[in-house]
């Protein structure tokens, strides 16, 4: 398995962990609930944020990856998203994500459908 197809697999392993716990806690100190009404609860909060934080970390790694693949610059990154090029720094060739998560679907869709597009016009 490759480095970054293991990332998001340890960030939502560690995220969901650390959520499992705190919930458990929570559900056991504060609401008082009994044991086995704690674990399940505490269980369903760690799936949802295993699920999210898999999300990110795969985001991340794939807008990284079309970025580097396509050595795109930060107004590029900018034309094809339509944000502001400022919102793309590029240190060391490196990508910072600096965008809020919640517009990370919106940037990876758009590079998706560029790698697309560039794949296509291969043929």
């Amino acid at each position: 398995m490759q480095k970054h197809n293991l990332f998001p697999v340890i960030y939502g392993i560690i995220s969901a962990l650390i959520s499992f716990i705190a919930v458990a806690f929570i559900c056991l100190r504060t609401f008082n609930m009994n044991t086995s009404l704690a674990v399940i609860v505490a269980g369903l909060v760690a799936i949802a944020f295993f699920i999210l934080s898999w999300f990110r970390g795969h985001a991340s790694v794939e807008i990284k990856r079309i970025a580097y693949k396509y050595k795109l610059t930060d107004q590029e990154l900018a034309k094809i998203t339509g944000l502001k090029a400022s919102d793309f720094p590029i240190y060391h060739d490196k990508l910072q994500l600096i965008l809020p998560k919640r517009y990370w679907p919106r940037i990876l869709d758009a590079l998706q459908k560029y790698e697309k597009e560039r794949e296509q016009a291969k043929f």
